[in-house]
């Protein structure tokens, strides 16, 4: 299983302590969305909200790359945090994330 996959899969199972057991202890993730960059106790108030959140949830996740050290995802996330489509990008150190970003994904019509 790669990276992505285990993070793919305690976050579907909502098991907050593995999704923070997938993170550095000095990990960012911005929200480019929001314009927000989060770490630390900011970072871990986010991801539990999002991970107990039970309309937070995740379909049509599929890699777009993914090696030992970056990965680019797309998946539609549904809830209060995204509400739509979403690329993320992961920077991974020793197979662990310490690099977010977040970035809704928007259709021109």
């Amino acid at each position: 299983m790669t990276n992505t996959e285990r993070l793919q899969h305690v976050w579907d199972a909502k098991d907050l302590a593995g999704v923070f057991a997938m993170f550095t202890d000095d990990a960012v993730m911005k929200i480019h969305h929001e314009n927000k960059s989060l770490s630390g106790a900011s970072l871990r108030e986010e991801l539990t909200s999002m991970v107990e959140d039970e309309e937070t949830i995740s379909t049509e996740f599929r890699i777009i790359y993914e090696n030992d050290e970056c990965s680019v995802t797309y998946e539609r996330i549904g809830g209060q945090f995204f509400g739509g489509q979403v690329s993320i990008v992961q920077l991974w150190r020793d197979g662990l994330i310490y690099h977010m970003e977040v970035s809704n994904v928007t259709v021109a019509s």
